[in-house]
């Protein structure tokens, strides 16, 4: 379903938020995030889809309450599929049943858009009330369907007939079982009774005589059913034949349905797949309006710019624990940005959001932020995903190949990587970082790395962030044992934004800090400070 960079990246949790209530937004929704060829959005296509949902949010967003009532009647539609059966000479009850309660469904949607004057929300809305009626010609609005004497006197005359032979068996089935009790002389005999063997004499008499037939016998019992006098086998026979006229009647009326469907199809598979599509949109606004999005600019420019950028499920998770979440601004431009900083300063945070936010574009999301202008990329890749999964291989041996594949990928990419080469010695990690980075930057791809290696900082082409790291101001003199308390305060101690640093100038130095507030001990600390010589 997901590729595993998504996975990784977070993505599918994020998808998860798009609340689908019911079997038909359900089916929407699949089909959107999972069905879409690759790639359905391009840079044509995404700015008008976006823009077409800018204006569903900016109506909805005014009217919550309604915009719940609007989902309740969206859930409520069957999934019904098309196309229904082209190649069926004739339609069944059961399918006729289908189509009048989707549009019973349909329509009450569709009263409920032209009440609040929200037709436009919605393309090729189209008011069914028409064949509903033709599918209800009793005038109940009921989303069932049966066919009855409204559709033909023959029908009603069958169903009175049959009725009243079915009355008539059921007295002569009466008369039949008194006559058996009398002659029998076994006054509580049912029209269908299970006796044991044991009872040999009973069983004796009941088999011998004409009133019973055994139906079912095994070691233990015998099972017996009233059996039909000349009487009974003539109502039943009526019966049948009156049955045999109804099919054929029914028949009669099904093609005549039928074929006033077949005038009907265009409009109603039209009305179904304008309503998927607009649903899709109610959904995702939805998500907005929940979370706060926002409606991105894409642009062709090789820069990223997001202000107030969250990553949803981290924030949950923080906000489950008690930290608090900081949304963080970012702005990167060029091919290769390069960010630097403190450990649990928030790097790999910084690259999942924007692998997410990227990741979202494609599917034509909103993105949770303030706002946001950014490329749209034919492919994302994340190094700490190895996608390449081979057992031969270590973590880096999976990456190097994994990369190598990705840089033959076609289009603009992005790259994220963090912390590439650590899993090797740090003196050829630090010449393999400073050349990858030499090399996307001389492509059409933008990159960025999250790096505590000095090399490529010096690199002439890339430009360097960092994360603005501990607040010291802020931490309290105190000594938590609990580890989460000590995370907490390291969190509330954190400036997770990001500052543009000057050619080689230095990030601010962090990680003795870090691991003072999670609890290292100062008889160990002591090692790491310089002594003047």
């Amino acid at each position: 379903m997901f590729t595993q960079i998504e996975e990784v990246l977070g993505v599918p949790l994020i998808l998860e938020m798009i609340e689908a209530e019911g079997e038909f937004l359900k089916s929407v929704k699949k089909e959107h995030l999972t069905e879409c060829p690759e790639n359905f959005y391009d840079n044509y296509f995404l700015p008008i889809h976006y823009k077409e949902l800018g204006l569903i949010i900016d109506k909805l967003t005014a009217h919550k309450s309604k915009l719940n009532t609007l989902l309740e009647l969206l859930a409520a539609i069957p999934n019904l599929e098309f196309p229904l059966h082209k190649n069926v000479k004739i339609l069944t009850m059961h399918q006729l049943y289908e189509i009048k309660e989707y549009i019973y469904y349909y329509n009450q949607l569709y009263y409920f858009l032209e009440k609040q004057g929200w037709l436009d929300l919605f393309d090729n809305v189209r008011d069914l009330t028409g064949f509903f009626e033709i599918l209800d010609p009793e005038g109940f609005g009921l989303p069932i369907f049966v066919i009855s004497s409204a559709y033909s006197d023959e029908i009603g005359d069958i169903l009175s007939g049959q009725l009243q032979l079915m009355q008539e068996l059921k007295e002569s089935y009466e008369q039949l079982l008194e006559k058996a009790k009398k002659e029998l002389q076994i006054p509580y005999l049912k029209e269908s009774f299970t006796i044991s063997r044991a009872e040999t004499e009973l069983a004796d008499r009941i088999i011998h005589s004409p009133y019973f037939i055994l139906t079912a016998e095994n070691v233990a019992n015998y099972s017996f059913e009233l059996a039909d006098d000349e009487h009974c086998l003539e109502l039943k026979k009526k019966i049948n034949n009156l049955q045999e006229k109804m099919e054929a009647e029914e028949r009669y009326v099904l093609q005549e349905l039928t074929d006033i469907y077949r005038e009907w199809e265009s409009s109603i598979f039209l009305s179904w797949l304008s309503l998927r599509t607009s649903a899709w949109k109610i959904l995702l606004s939805n998500f907005a309006i929940k979370y706060n999005c926002c409606i991105p600019v894409v642009w062709r420019k090789k820069a990223i710019i997001v202000k107030k950028a969250v990553n949803l499920p981290l924030k949950q998770h923080l906000e489950s624990m008690g930290r608090k979440y900081q949304p963080v601004d970012y702005e990167f431009s060029g091919s290769v940005s390069l960010l630097t900083g403190p450990n649990m300063g928030g790097k790999t945070t910084v690259l999942k959001t924007l692998g997410q936010f990227c990741t979202l574009l494609h599917y034509g999301i909103p993105l949770p932020c303030e706002s946001a202008e950014l490329p749209l990329f034919k492919h994302i890749w994340y190094n700490q995903s190895e996608t390449y999964n081979n057992a031969d291989l270590s973590s880096f041996g999976r990456e190097v190949v994994s990369f190598t594949q990705a840089i033959q990928q076609s289009g603009t990419n992005l790259f994220l990587l963090d912390e590439f080469a650590r899993g090797t010695n740090p003196i050829e990690g630090e010449l393999l970082v400073s050349a990858v980075l030499q090399y996307l930057a001389a492509t059409k791809n933008m990159s960025i790395a999250a790096t505590h290696f000095t090399a490529p900082t010096m690199l002439p082409k890339v430009t360097q962030y960092s994360i603005a790291g501990l607040n010291l101001d802020k931490i309290q003199a105190q000594n938590p044992k609990d580890a989460n308390e000590r995370l907490k305060i390291l969190n509330e101690a954190m400036d997770y934004s990001i500052k543009r640093l000057q050619k080689n100038e230095a990030p601010p130095l962090n990680a003795i800090n870090v691991a003072r507030i999670l609890g290292m001990p100062e008889e160990v600390l002591k090692y790491t400070e310089i002594k003047d010589k």
